[in-house]
């Protein structure tokens, strides 16, 4: 008698094949085109989570831990479920694919969970302008295999490029909103004008702020009266706030959230 033994996959199929994809993506090395939209959830998921989050777990097959690191942005129970249970769809759907036949709607929801995890997770901790391009990459691609998939088996992809089109816009006012919140910050275009950028200057002390403002608006009624002095040394000007400003760096690093319940 033949002994059949199955398969034993991290979550579901489509997480398993995901996540082998992305460590081969990240290392340089070929992966199966076939799994290439479930390799760049997972390389989503890295962004908004941190690597650690997503990939340890899969590494010490601690399935608990995963879903646990999913709940971290307050992202409920019953969404991570419903985003486990369609990846599986999806991965049901690929492995009977028939040519011409597009998974209506499927797609769509798994890229609208993770629009809702971005969201969730900007509430708490802002994303770098390179991270939002790496979101462009995977929600509006204009080339790759990515683009190729969705156009073939998508039939919802002007929905989710209005959705992150909105959503884009909504983080970059949230965080200009809350810089705004200072009455003492000069508008974005006076500080890049001499090398500096307003969120770095927002989160200085309300002294070092002023001291910025003062030398920019002295330089500034210095080119008003048609006097051609340039601004006293502008890296010196600039020297004072590095420091600082590499000090809220590491501060802002230090406080990413670990995860957490990696028990079995």
């Amino acid at each position: 008698m033949e002994v059949k033994f199955s398969q034993k996959y991290f979550i579901n199929p489509a997480f398993e094949y995901g996540i082998r994809s992305y460590i081969s993506y990240k290392n340089g090395e070929g992966y199966q085109r076939l799994h290439t939209f479930e390799m760049y959830v997972i390389k989503a998921l890295t962004i908004i989570y941190g690597e650690k989050a997503i990939l340890l777990p899969y590494k010490i097959d601690n399935e608990k831990a995963f879903k646990c690191n999913l709940l971290i942005y307050d992202f409920k129970e019953s969404e991570v479920n419903t985003f486990i249970d369609n990846m599986n769809s999806y991965y049901e759907f690929l492995k009977n694919y028939k040519e011409g036949v597009k998974v209506t709607g499927l797609i769509a929801e798994i890229e609208k969970s993770l629009l809702k995890m971005i969201m969730k997770r900007n509430k708490r901790k802002e994303f770098t302008p390179e991270e939002i391009r790496e979101f462009d990459k995977i929600f509006t691609p204009n080339d790759g295999d990515l683009k190729k998939l969705k156009s073939i088996i998508s039939s919802d992809k002007e929905l989710i490029l209005r959705t992150w089109t909105n959503d884009k816009i909504q983080i970059t006012n949230t965080q200009l909103g809350l810089m705004a919140v200072n009455a003492s910050l000069l508008h974005p275009s006076v500080y890049q004008k001499y090398g500096f950028d307003i969120r770095n200057v927002a989160s200085l002390s309300e002294e070092e702020i002023m001291d910025i403002n003062r030398k920019i608006k002295e330089e500034e009624l210095i080119k008003t009266s048609r006097i051609s002095t340039p601004l006293r040394n502008k890296k010196k000007f600039a020297y004072g706030f590095v420091n600082v400003l590499l000090i809220l760096s590491v501060i802002g690093t230090a406080a990413a959230v670990t995860f957490f319940l990696l028990t079995k």
